[in-house]
């Protein structure tokens, strides 16, 4: 078994009802991750005791007082899987007089049935009928 990497740098706090509460309510007030709101009142405490510079604090403060970011929502995120799917579908009618696998062929004519709004899923349903015709 390998030896247990270095870690006294982590701190695990017990935090009374009040406290949690307090934490809780500073990282929903502020739009923080879990780890930002622990570490701005420890920053804030350090500086406040004086035991960090300035110059630490503001940097530590700014970084500590970003908030989340929720970059996309569900309907881009389904938009961009789209998107990909539609792509690699496009790809697939690009091999598929070269590909000679039939379960190749199979697995991307059930895909674009699941998928017969994607422009590509219709080329490739085309494509088998084109076989049947």
């Amino acid at each position: 078994m390998g030896r247990k990497a270095f870690q006294e740098h982590k701190v695990m706090l017990f935090l009374s009802k009040e406290l949690y509460v307090a934490f809780i309510k500073l990282q929903a007030d502020r739009g923080l991750g879990r780890s930002y709101a622990a570490l701005l009142p420890f920053v804030e405490g350090l500086r406040a005791m004086g035991y960090i510079s300035e110059n630490v604090y503001r940097e530590h403060v700014n970084r500590y007082s970003q908030p989340l970011l929720v970059q996309k929502t569900i309907s881009e995120v389904v938009d961009t899987q789209a998107d990909q799917l539609n792509r690699a579908m496009g790809m697939a009618v690009d091999q598929w007089n070269e590909h000679p696998s039939l379960e190749w062929r199979r697995t991307w004519l059930n895909t674009a049935r699941q998928h017969p709004e994607l422009s590509n899923a219709k080329l490739i349903l085309a494509l088998e009928q084109e076989v049947k015709g």
